[in-house]
């Protein structure tokens, strides 16, 4: 029997007999690590991984659209593994569904033609974070940020958001682990940074061709920093045009922060399955 082998690189072609599988995940980031797999074993991949090589006996790797820190949650986290299943999409999904911890739910699977890649074929992501002005009642504090006693102009904000929008330079923004500019492609575009109020619920929605590491968090500190009046929307701009990572534009926590969705030029699809586990 000939012998199946994975490719060197995950942009390759699929192997004969193997199938490249798309997966749509929500997750609650409170209790895990993140995404990336950490030696304690509490991370979103963790657990994916785990799960899939006890249905394929055998270690199985997923690639993902991109990585999400601890505390961060998503609605439509997307990644896609290769493997061989001679059965119908919805004992698969029914499978991976299974044994997940809570917090975790796989909504939907689908297969796509080789050279899809959850990361590399992307081209766009879109992200919410979500703020209570006052303070958080408790059943939504683990997913907004609660300003407590203080108050904020989204007036202020909006005009902000609006001057930011458009491809620029968005260094200041991100978190470099010590890397310099080149390392990176910091040149993104932002299309959207909207600032909608209801009531005491503040929603910020951004969407880009792509982030830096803590790039919407970071702009949300921004936003928040002038909505709070220690910043003008002008001198927002002036920070991202400095180029300079600092602590003058500060970081906002992660749990008002979610990945709502990841845009494809999208291959045709051979199959897909949800099983009422949601839309992407």
């Amino acid at each position: 029997m000939k012998k199946l082998s994975k490719p060197a690189d995950p942009r390759d072609s699929v192997p004969d007999g193997y199938t490249r599988f798309v997966c749509t995940v929500a997750y609650d980031g409170t209790n895990f690590f993140g995404w990336q797999s950490q030696p304690g074993g509490n991370t979103i991949q963790d657990f994916l991984e785990k799960r899939l090589a006890e249905i394929f006996r055998r270690p199985v790797r997923v690639h993902v659209s991109g990585r999400t820190d601890s505390g961060v949650h998503a609605n439509a986290q997307v990644f896609h593994f290769d493997e061989i299943w001679a059965h119908d999409l919805g004992k698969l999904l029914l499978a991976m569904r299974s044994y997940l911890p809570a917090g975790i739910l796989i909504k939907n699977i689908r297969t796509v033609r080789a050279g899809f890649h959850a990361r590399y074929s992307a081209c766009g992501k879109r992200y919410v974070y979500r703020i209570y002005e006052g303070f958080a009642p408790p059943q939504a504090e683990r997913y907004v940020l609660g300003t407590g006693i203080q108050k904020l102009n989204t007036d202020a904000m909006r005009v902000a958001a609006g001057k930011l929008l458009g491809v620029h330079n968005f260094w200041a923004f991100g978190a470099n682990h010590g890397q310099s500019p080149e390392k990176e492609n910091p040149v993104k575009d932002l299309r959207r940074l909207d600032v909608v109020r209801r009531g005491k619920n503040i929603t910020i929605t951004t969407e880009a061709s792509g982030y830096l590491y803590k790039m919407v968090r970071r702009l949300v500190g921004g936003l928040i920093k002038v909505g709070s009046g220690k910043m003008t929307p002008d001198e927002l701009v002036a920070y991202r045009d400095a180029r300079t990572i600092s602590a003058v534009v500060p970081t906002a926590p992660a749990r008002g922060l979610t990945m709502e969705k990841v845009f494809y030029a999208f291959p045709a699809n051979a199959n897909a399955t949800n099983l009422s586990g949601g839309e992407e």
